[in-house]
């Protein structure tokens, strides 16, 4: 296996106080890392820095700025046949996005059936990058597919903070990439974070492995690739996202001093049972934000990358690395947690 090369930050203490260290082993302290689903966490804070604006209510009906999702179709069965649907019992919210409710997503039980083919073969799934459809592509084809559950009333990762976007961008008029770059990252002097990476710091970008089942890594990105200086036609609040660790600890830092409430509301029975299929013990899913029995939130991104905040200990911390990570979290992650927790 290709062993990983990390960087990683930490900041401890109250803001006045506070002790920042930054480092790196068998990497750059300021290469330029594939983030992926620690995107999410960004396109939560954006979301509810809205909410507090007045711009999004909670309990919004999506097809209030998504008419097309309007009149949504649910499937009998979880795993049934595509034409074997219910009407949808209430509209899907704002507050259902977040707690990755909308009904489409990755399913752990069964991502072969029908459902899940149609989905795949619409190209309406995300994984470390964002979709490759029109926004407006992507919304259609979601509009023709039923739900898995009805809205709210389960948990399938990623899909939900795609179609996030969608709402986000109809709300304010404007891509989701610029109103990341106006409300979080200039304000926060994040300079190195976005979709793409200007030509002329692509060498700062690493290479990408991903595990091979059996042993071994495949390479899915040369270090410096041009393709990271190409922006995706789906900026999306789920996925895609490059920065560096001291980028994001800027970021992490805004949340351990307070801005973001992780779990206003609890989720509902069903969708908490069907998110401990996913999630990894001793986790929860709050308001767009993982949750540990700790206390601690944060996320873990499929390409390596991982930020947490302890409010209770004072203590934030990101890693990143160029070796994506399967269903487990590597040892080189449980160690660097470890260590901080400690």
């Amino acid at each position: 296996m290709v062993a990983p090369g990390v960087a990683w930050a930490i900041a401890e203490g109250p803001l006045d106080d506070r002790v920042v260290t930054i480092d790196a082993e068998g990497a750059d302290v300021e290469a330029i890392f594939q983030i992926s689903s620690v995107t999410k966490l960004l396109g939560t804070t954006c979301a509810l820095g809205l909410v507090e604006e007045g711009v999004l209510v909670l309990e919004d009906p999506v097809e209030r700025w998504v008419p097309e999702w309007a009149d949504r179709r649910v499937l009998r069965r979880r795993h049934g046949e595509l034409t074997d649907t219910v009407p949808a019992a209430r509209p899907t919210t704002v507050r259902d996005l977040l707690h990755m409710g909308f009904g489409l997503g990755y399913d752990m039980t069964g991502g072969d059936d029908p459902l899940g083919r149609a989905s795949d073969e619409a190209g309406i799934m995300s994984a470390w990058r964002p979709p490759d459809l029109e926004p407006d592509t992507w919304v259609e084809r979601v509009a023709a597919l039923p739900m898995r559950h009805q809205p709210g009333e389960g948990w399938l990762y990623q899909t939900s903070f795609d179609a996030l976007t969608i709402v986000l961008e109809r709300a304010t008029g404007t891509r989701f990439d610029a109103l990341l770059q106006q409300r979080l990252l200039e304000p926060l002097e994040m300079n190195d974070t976005g979709y793409a990476v200007p030509t002329s710091e692509l060498h700062r970008v690493p290479a990408l492995h991903f595990p091979r089942e059996g042993g071994g890594a495949d390479l899915i990105r040369r270090a410096g690739d041009p393709a990271n200086a190409e922006p995706p036609v789906f900026p999306s609040a789920s996925t895609g996202l490059l920065s560096t660790v001291s980028d994001l600890l800027l970021f992490a830092q805004t949340l351990l001093d307070g801005h973001l409430d992780p779990e206003p509301s609890p989720l509902p029975d069903p969708a908490a049972a069907m998110a401990r299929e996913f999630l990894e013990p001793g986790r929860r899913w709050g308001l767009g934000v993982g949750i540990d029995d700790a206390g601690r939130f944060g996320w873990d991104g499929g390409t390596g990358a991982t930020l947490w905040v302890d409010r209770t200990e004072g203590v934030a911390a990101v890693l990143l690395s160029h070796q994506g990570t399967g269903p487990v979290t590597p040892p080189h992650m449980r160690r660097f947690w470890d260590s901080v927790r400690g």
